[in-house]
């Protein structure tokens, strides 16, 4: 099965030389980038880059955003200096904040628990934060940041300090959360039968919701043996009901798992390396949770995690358990494991109160004998297709034990040095493909020999991946791409692919269901593929219409967005609209769409099914379109109904009372010296307040109440609580009026 490495770093000193690592020179300090130093292959590349070797900026951090909506934050730079206490800062931060913290090292003295909608933090560069040492030891609790609300943005940021605490955060939210770039540095537990707090409590309560972690790096360091009932700490838990994305990351050395999940939500995992987590690296449990294209580990010389004879390990890497509001189920996909040195394991998957998963296109290389492949605490049903079972030492470890149901065994291959057990093999002869896992990344072993796992081949010349993958479609798909360096097939990269004909920078070719793959360098400055084909460059899913539009910088100079979504539809749904500034066509955002006609600010078209996109400067003044499509202004679904009221409109001020949420009523009052009226624009779930003359009395109970008017704002009062906003700008009732 093909997999896809991002782009190699050929500046870092660990990817040819494993005993080069960038360390800080304080001893007990780990920087971000002595996390992701690699022992060698293409493959660990792929993570490499996920979680970049070099500190992103803040920009660059905040470009890549995708669960988290920055366009309802306002960036504010902090005037900190090197060594202060960030957490005042957080504490004394706003609703619609996204905080940039500037390169350094800086204090975090206190726990902080508060709601915020609308909220981040993000590092600038190699932004490093140091936690008192005794933080989160004995109790599960002791989260230094503990943030309820919404769409929360936490990025490019190190937590560490001398003592290495167990830091924990807490981040329930109602819809988005989303984790990027954050690394973790923690030991523990080390001694005895100790509480410690999770380093990461976290759900979105909505089903449609979503929280992302996306390069995290969580490298704990414990005695796995301390499981303590349960009390000790866990890398992520989870039991709310949306979606939890982890991806292109790293979880290690935590005693009571690495990712604990009871919720009736959606799991992904992608791209992700684990070792020596305990009980399980993954619980997983729900037809609607998948593991894919990661590595695990059960390997104690990996890093400086240990387990001892006193305590309860039973590591594991996969365990399928659907108690609590978990449920039967699960998928795991593309996945290698290596089991080499780990006490008591009972499997590298296993199943607890789990009825079924379902395991395809995975390798095992089973070098302990007496952990097996797949092995059971309780009965339950495996489903086994396209696997490869190794050993590197004969080990002669079980492929299979018994105790459960193995109902489907399809292209099982078993090394003759191995035992079936309860399946049958398809085949004897096969080998593990170091190519397909991921290095693990260690920090800690600077004078690490080079690894004898057979994984140190050289990395290619030409850095950069294209990948256009059929999915196995029966369906032809043309393609044609440019780049403005060299570039070659891939063969690892590539299945049942025609491969393409190569001209220069420039490869034309098609795929019918399988895979094209090539390896370039520069940049890709021109990219067109049919319909159907997943596109994937350095491993990353992209949109082919990205690339090559001629009008692209033009378009990037008009600011705001509007798009007309006819979501699939056959019917025809006319629109029009005008701006009081420029108007031009997106071909970024549109798709199957007419275009509609430009006249001056004015456009008038329709849509059937597809999607027309404009980019515009100024101020949207009207807005017709016939029932059906989704219109998003800059991103954010609208109704057409808010905007063209011509009497809205000639009211020029606004005011805003937004009650942000919150379940308590909040009275208010207001006078100007003239015309006033109410803004369904600027209003939401409000009750819309008495209008009499220019006073207008009224509450919020969470929503937003706003009106237009004319003149003076005479006077203003308004219970604690909503945020009050005039002319789009933050204002105190307090003091506005002296």
């Amino acid at each position: 099965m093909a997999r896809d490495p991002s782009v190699l770093d050929d500046d870092n000193p660990a990817a040819t030389d494993p005993e080069k690592t960038e360390r800080d020179d304080s001893p007990t300090i780990l920087r971000r980038r002595s996390y992701l130093k690699w022992a060698g292959t293409a493959a660990g590349a792929a993570l490499a880059t996920s979680a970049p070797a070099a500190a992103s900026s803040g920009a660059d951090v905040a470009a890549a955003a995708e669960v988290a909506n920055l366009n309802r934050m306002s960036e504010r730079e902090l005037s900190i200096a090197e060594g202060e206490d960030l957490s005042r800062y957080v504490a004394n931060a706003s609703n619609g904040e996204l905080l940039i913290v500037p390169e350094g090292t800086y204090e975090w003295n206190r726990t902080l628990s508060f709601s915020r909608r609308n909220w981040g933090i993000v590092g600038d560069g190699d932004v490093t934060i140091m936690v008192p040492g005794n933080r989160g030891h004995g109790t599960k609790n002791d989260y230094v940041l503990n943030t309820s609300g919404d769409n929360v943005f936490v990025a490019n940021l190190t937590f560490d300090s001398d003592g290495r605490p167990a830091t924990g955060f807490r981040c329930i939210v109602d819809q988005y959360a989303e984790f990027r770039d954050i690394t973790v540095a923690s030991d523990g537990p080390r001694t005895w039968d100790q509480s410690q707090t999770n380093m990461f409590n976290v759900g979105a309560e909505s089903s449609s919701g979503e929280v992302l972690f996306d390069g995290l790096v969580a490298y704990n360091n414990g005695n796995i043996s301390q499981y303590n009932g349960g009390q000790s700490r866990i890398g992520i838990w989870c039991s709310r009901s949306g979606k939890l994305t982890v991806r292109n990351s790293v979880i290690s050395g935590f005693p009571n798992n690495g990712i604990y999940t009871r919720m009736p939500g959606e799991m992904e995992i992608d791209n992700c390396v684990f070792a020596n987590n305990n009980v399980g690296s993954i619980r997983l449990g729900g037809s609607n949770e998948v593991v894919k294209n990661s590595t695990f580990y059960l390997d104690l010389s990996r890093d400086d995690t240990v387990s001892t004879s006193r305590g309860n390990a039973n590591a594991g890497a996969i365990t399928a358990d659907n108690r609590g509001r978990a449920s039967n189920g699960g998928y795991v996909r593309n996945c290698s494991f290596i089991v080499r040195d780990i006490r008591n394991s009972t499997g590298a998957i296993r199943f607890l109160d789990n009825n079924w998963i379902d395991v395809e296109d995975c390798q095992f290389l089973l070098d302990q004998g007496n952990v097996p492949g797949v092995g059971w605490n309780n009965s339950g049903s495996v489903r086994l297709r396209n696997l490869t079972f190794d050993t590197e030492n004969g080990s002669g470890a079980t492929v299979a034990s018994s105790g459960g149901s193995y109902s489907t065994v399809e292209n099982v291959c078993v090394s003759s040095d191995l035992v079936t057990g309860q399946i049958n093999a398809s085949s004897r002869n096969c080998s593990f493909d170091w190519e397909k896992a991921h290095d693990y990344p260690n920090p800690e072993f600077e004078d690490r020999e080079e690894d004898d796992s057979g994984n140190g081949s050289e990395e290619p010349e030409l850095g950069n991946t294209l990948v256009i993958d059929g999915e196995g479609s029966s369906e032809r798909s043309d393609y044609q791409f440019e780049v403005d360096g060299e570039v070659d097939h891939s063969e690892y990269h590539s299945e049942y692919g025609t491969g393409g004909e190569i001209d220069g920078g420039s490869v034309a070719g098609f795929v019918r269901g399988g895979v094209d793959g090539f390896r370039f360098e520069g940049e890709l400055v021109d990219l067109e593929v049919e319909d159907g084909p997943t596109v994937r460059v350095n491993g990353i899913e992209v949109d082919p219409a990205e690339y090559g539009d001629e009008d692209d910088e033009d378009d990037q100079e008009l600011s705001n967005t509007l798009v007309i979504d006819g979501e699939g539809s056959s019917e025809r749904s006319d629109y029009q609209f005008e701006v009081d500034g420029e108007v031009d066509h997106s071909e970024y955002h549109s798709e199957y769409g007419t275009g509609g006609e430009i006249d001056g600010g004015s456009v008038a078209g329709f849509v059937r099914g597809g999607a027309d996109g404009f980019r515009f400067e100024g101020e949207l003044v009207d807005l017709e379109v016939e029932d059906g499509p989704t219109v998003r202004v800059n991103g954010i679904e609208v109704d057409p109904a808010d905007y063209g009221d011509e009497d809205d409109q000639e009211l020029s001020n606004t005011l805003v009372i937004d009650g942000e949420g919150s379940s308590e009523r909040s009275d208010y009052q207001f006078e100007v010296d003239g015309e006033v009226d109410h803004s369904e624009y600027h209003s939401e779930y409000g009750t819309g307040g008495e209008i009499d003359g220019g006073t207008v009395a009224g509450f919020v109970r969470g929503g937003v109440d706003g009106f237009r008017f004319e003149g003076e704002l005479v006077d203003l009062e308004v219970e604690d609580g909503p945020t009050v906003r005039v002319n789009g700008i933050e204002v105190d009732p307090d003091r506005l009026l002296g």
